[in-house]
């Protein structure tokens, strides 16, 4: 036994190595809840929670919900350095404004390129597929709680593996277009 272990009371090296990084931990976990905590708000007062809800014509998760939101704020900008959040806020004042009873009322009154309508297919894809974005931006949120697996739910396994090699291959190529030709 040594020295520094038989002295009641005596710290050894080991313990004050502990107790700084119990600190330190500490402190940088402690940095983090103020912008989790902020971030939750912003969801809250943006309607994000409802109208997802409103889209999706069901009660959405607020856990997700939390998840999602960054996501589509963060894949917005890096896409076409949109502000989602003003998207958002848009698209809410419009189907409250327009007191739509049903999503399918919503889609009656937009065209497909209308900027409302993009919004909301962007969160409609995003809860259904369980991924925000496209190509090398994707992001995958959820995968068994995606929305596209709630009508078979309790029915048929959700995979969890691809059939076989190449199967999640790459995206075919378009073929070019024959504007202009004289083929």
């Amino acid at each position: 036994m040594s020295q520094e272990n038989s002295q009641p009371g005596a710290m050894s090296r080991r313990n004050v190595l502990q107790g700084i990084g119990i600190l330190s931990l500490s402190a940088l976990t402690a940095s983090f809840f103020p912008a989790i905590k902020a971030q939750a708000q912003e969801m809250n007062r943006s309607g994000f929670v409802e109208t997802s809800a409103f889209l999706v014509s069901r009660a959405v998760n607020p856990v997700l919900a939390q998840r999602y939101y960054p996501s589509l704020i963060k894949n917005a900008s890096i896409k076409n350095g949109a502000d989602f959040a003003s998207q958002l806020a848009a698209l809410t004042q419009y189907i409250n404004s327009n007191h739509f009873a049903h999503m399918d009322d919503f889609i009656a009154s937009t065209k497909p390129d209308d900027a409302h309508f993009i919004t909301a297919t962007r969160i409609v894809s995003a809860w259904y597929t369980g991924v925000v974005g496209d190509d090398e931006n994707m992001e995958l949120i959820a995968y068994a709680d995606a929305m596209m697996y709630l009508p078979t739910k309790g029915v048929l396994v959700i995979p969890t593996y691809g059939l076989g090699p190449d199967t999640w291959g790459s995206k075919p190529v378009s073929p070019p277009s024959n504007k202009g030709s004289n083929v």
